[in-house]
């Protein structure tokens, strides 16, 4: 009898046990179980780099309205769709202050995924918190190798390493024929740097001669001894591979002073740029990654995107990138099936996806497959002008007749 009743006092207590782990296990899954997919990023509303992007939390917010009256983005794990929510802090241009607010966005909003800041510098920053903390990091605009260099396991970048950012000009360039002799203005900053020693090359290859070279600090405000320098050699090609303000600083002495290439190339050449100097940014030539008329991946989505957030695209020509990104995310969560942080991690090391400005893929240190396309001012209009299957425009040059 007392074996029987211990048997049956056993099996209740099993019985007991087990239905507790079943009402637990369900209280946990109910409780984890994701309502939305949180994105966490910076951006430079104000600062040195407020030029490039600052209204760009409007962009964030708009491709989430856009997505979420989609219905959100499917998650496989929840069997469910799930609006998207970005939580958007201002670095203030700063690479402290943006790694403070990507260790809040880990510890504090359980961001799933970040996207990073605007430059290199920031990035260099910022990613250490996301490296740290084990969480999926999508840079965007951050393309010095030294970025990608430490051996860090959590970040990817939907463009291309700096020393490539300006190869298809030179392609063109060395198609044409015409140039010769370049000489090059460098912002002692990341991505400028790397820019130029790419470009050096790139220039070599293209049987060009590099007849000056000015490196510069940021805060250079007085650029005469430079533009008598590179006078005196008279080259066909200005290369100025700076940020925006620095450029605009540059360019409006150069023209003030005489300074006439055949050609000025200003890297970064959007509408900030074009406004500041007005008839001053005529013909110069940069770098974009978009135009209306390119029809990889799903431009109707962005226009809607871009309407939405109201900025205007000649304004701020990296918002094209931040699309790419955005894809990028979005895909790497529906394919992961989950919002598991080593799932999405191992799963955008192996993604290709088509974006807006082309396929998107990385390689193993990181470093994307996106680069930018050469593009003119020409009437006061942004046209691509290489290569010729994507070109919007020919490319004009003022000195060889063309």
């Amino acid at each position: 009898m007392k074996t029987c009743k211990n048997r049956t006092l056993f099996s209740s207590f099993i019985t007991i046990l087990a239905l507790g782990t079943i009402i637990l296990f369900s209280r946990t899954t109910y409780a984890e179980s994701p309502k939305e997919i949180r994105i966490g990023a910076t951006v430079s509303m104000s600062g040195h780099f407020s030029t490039e992007i600052g209204p760009f939390k409007k962009l964030m917010e708009a491709y989430a309205t856009t997505i979420n009256s989609r219905g959100g983005i499917y998650v496989k794990s929840v069997g469910a769709r799930l609006p998207v929510k970005f939580i958007v802090y201002d670095d203030k241009s700063d690479g402290p202050t943006a790694r403070k607010f990507y260790e809040r966005l880990i510890s504090v909003d359980k961001a799933d995924i970040l996207l990073g800041p605007y430059s290199s510098p920031v990035t260099f920053a910022a990613s250490v918190a996301a490296e740290e903390n084990k969480v999926p990091f999508i840079a965007i605009c951050a393309n010095s190798q030294k970025v990608y260099n430490r051996g860090f396991k959590w970040i990817v970048c939907v463009i291309d390493a700096a020393p490539r950012y300006t190869h298809r000009y030179w392609d063109m360039i060395k198609a044409e024929g015409w140039a010769k002799t370049v000489a090059f203005v460098v912002e002692d900053t990341l991505h400028p740097q790397g820019v130029y020693r790419g470009a050096k090359n790139l220039a070599d290859s293209a049987g060009l001669k590099e007849v000056s070279l000015n490196i510069l600090p940021a805060n250079t405000h007085d650029f005469t001894a430079a533009i008598v320098k590179i006078q005196k050699k008279s080259p066909d090609i200005v290369f100025v591979s700076a940020n925006v303000p620095f450029s605009i600083a540059f360019m409006r002495q150069a023209r003030e002073l005489g300074l006439s290439p055949k050609e000025f190339h200003v890297i970064h050449h959007g509408g900030v740029f074009k406004k500041g100097l007005g008839a001053g940014s005529e013909s110069v030539i940069g770098q974009s990654y978009w135009t209306q008329g390119m029809n990889y991946g799903n431009p109707e989505l962005f226009t809607e995107v871009m309407e939405r957030s109201g900025i205007i695209l000649d304004d701020f020509p990296w918002a094209p990138a931040y699309m790419m990104a955005f894809e990028t995310a979005t895909q790497a969560i529906e394919r992961a099936g989950s919002l598991d942080k080593e799932k999405l991690m191992a799963t955008l090391k192996r993604l290709k996806v088509m974006t807006v400005g082309g396929e998107v893929s990385f390689a193993e240190n990181g470093v994307g497959t996106i680069n930018t396309y050469p593009s003119q001012i020409i009437g006061g209009q942004y046209h691509i002008v290489w290569p010729p299957e994507v070109a919007t425009a020919r490319h004009r040059y003022p000195g060889s007749g063309k």
